[in-house]
This record gives structure tokens, C-alpha cells and sequence, in this order.
């Protein structure tokens, strides 16, 4: 604490009041409020020099960053999320650049990605020797069997068409990047600015859309997202391939001995793997 009190009197602010909310620091200095919490990454001066100056004002000195605190105003969520997507594309085009790459690149993407799914393929695989060996299997269980082909059909679907996604990729010179602020959620978009960039990096902008859809799938249409991100940032084909991929990798349910939740989260991965395959149909279809 005496860092950061010694930090604030550097920066001319004088605090009245603390309040702790995780990691971060809430700083009362009469009238203004700040938000200060560990982070020494240089984003922001990058971000000056491509114009995006959509985040709260904020200096970043001996490892913290201080930056302004946004009182929110409320409004439907509807609408913040394409106000969102709107900003996350403007952010991909004013700092895309393509990077020069050879087939190792693509041949990492590749191997990441498949053995993720392998691990998720050998999860449900023993998932599955379990349920199987009960003598009585609990409902939460006999709806997971009754339905396990709708998650190995998903698993295919990552299999293959990773697959070709690599063959047609890996001889590629060039690969798309940009600043992606890798950790995009409602939360973190206020007052058309982005909170929370600590971990920004350079990388395929598809990873900021992928993250995001995770997040939101069950609340928005995203076939409207994608259309108002498209408009103003158009994926290429090889990246649209690629996010098809990433969003349809099931997630590992997480069981335990409540019956209740057991069922809800078996329910909650099969209609997630339902609405992303209408999902990615309705936006073939479109294209």
C-alpha cells in the first residue's frame, strides 16, 4: 500500500478512501475516483499512435496503472454489444499488419488446436467408461448417453475441418494481426471505451470474436453481430475457417454430486453445440 500511496503523490492525487474489489484498487480523491492495480504493459502508447483512444484515461508508472473510474450508464445490452463489436473492429483495422510466416506458424495453430480436441475427444471417451459402469445411471447421466453423439459429432466436425484448414494454409507467407484486447466481455466495455487490457497482444483478430462469442452465445443473435463486425472488419476466409473451429470445440462439463446442476450443465453443452451449428450454418448460407 505505501507503493501505491507514494505512486499517487507522484501523480498529484491525494486519496480520502480506499476500496479493494479483487486485484484492483478503487482510490476516492474528493470528487474523482481512480482505479489502480499492478500492470507495467506498455499497450496504451501503442494504441496513441494507431488513434484508438477508446479507453479511460490512464497513465502507467512503476508498475501500476492508474486510470480513470467510469461511472457506467445504463443502458439494453442489446445494444452495448453491437456498440462493442462496432469498437472491437475499428481496434482490428487501425492495428493490422500481416505478419511474415512459414508453414511452423500454421503447423502451431494446428497442433495447439488438435490437441486440444484430442483432450476433450479422451474427457468425454472416459466420461463415458463411467457412466456406462453404473449400475443405475442418475438422469443427468442417461441424458448425457442419450445424446453423447450431438459432442463427438462436434469433436468430428473440429477434427476434420482443422485439418483442411492446415493443407490450405500452411504453405501461406502471410498471416493477419492486430492488437486483440484477448479478454472482451460486457463487463469490460463501458461509456464506448475498454476497460481491462492487461492481456492485449498481437495476434489473429479471430481470437477476440472467438472469445466474445464464448461469453455471449446464449444471450445475443450473433448472426447480427457477426454481420455489424463483418461490415466493418471482413474476415478473410482462411479466419472465418478458423473461428468456425474454435467456437465448436466442446467444453468440458464440470460434474459434481448436486443432480440439479449435473443436469443443467449437460443440457447447457448440448445446446450450445445446437445453437453454434445453426450458427455457423446461417452464416455459410449468407456468404
Amino acid at each position: 500500500m505505501k507503493k501505491i500511496n507514494d505512486l499517487l503523490r507522484k501523480l498529484n492525487i491525494k486519496p480520502q478512501k480506499y476500496q479493494k474489489e479483487g486485484k484492483v484498487y478503487i482510490v476516492c480523491d474528493g470528487e474523482h475516483k481512480y482505479v489502480v492495480k499492478k500492470n507495467d504493459h506498455p499497450i496504451y502508447e501503442y494504441l496513441n499512435q494507431r488513434n484508438f483512444d477508446y479507453y479511460p484515461n490512464t497513465v502507467v508508472k512503476d508498475g501500476y496503472e492508474i486510470a480513470s473510474f467510469e461511472e457506467e450508464i445504463k443502458r439494453p445490452d442489446e445494444e452495448k454489444i453491437l456498440d462493442l463489436v462496432s469498437l472491437v473492429s475499428l481496434l482490428h483495422a487501425k492495428t493490422t499488419y500481416y505478419k511474415s510466416v512459414n508453414e511452423y506458424d500454421f503447423q502451431d495453430i494446428y497442433e495447439t488446436l488438435l490437441s486440444e480436441i484430442a483432450d476433450v475427444k479422451n474427457y468425454y471417451d472416459n466420461l463415458m467408461d463411467t457412466i456406462e459402469s453404473e449400475i443405475f445411471m442418475s438422469p443427468s447421466s442417461y441424458f448425457l448417453a442419450r445424446h453423447i453423439t450431438q459432442i463427438y459429432n462436434a469433436i468430428s466436425y473440429c477434427e476434420y475441418h482443422l485439418k483442411k484448414w492446415y493443407e490450405e494454409n500452411k504453405n501461406n507467407t502471410k498471416m493477419r494481426q492486430s492488437i486483440i484486447h484477448n479478454n472482451l466481455s460486457l463487463n469490460h466495455y463501458i461509456n464506448n471505451k475498454l476497460i481491462s487490457w492487461n492481456q492485449a497482444k498481437f495476434s489473429s483478430p479471430v481470437f477476440d470474436i472467438y472469445h466474445l462469442y464464448k461469453e455471449t452465445y446464449c444471450d445475443f443473435v450473433w448472426e447480427e453481430i457477426m454481420k455489424s463486425y463483418h461490415n466493418k472488419y471482413p474476415l478473410k476466409n482462411n479466419e472465418l475457417e478458423l473461428f468456425y473451429i474454435l467456437i465448436s470445440i466442446p467444453n468440458k462439463i464440470e460434474l459434481n454430486d448436486d443432480e440439479y446442476h449435473n443436469t443443467i450443465v449437460v443440457n447447457r453443452q448440448l445446446e450450445y453445440i445446437d445453437k453454434t451449428g445453426t450458427f455457423i450454418e446461417c452464416m455459410q448460407k449468407a456468404s
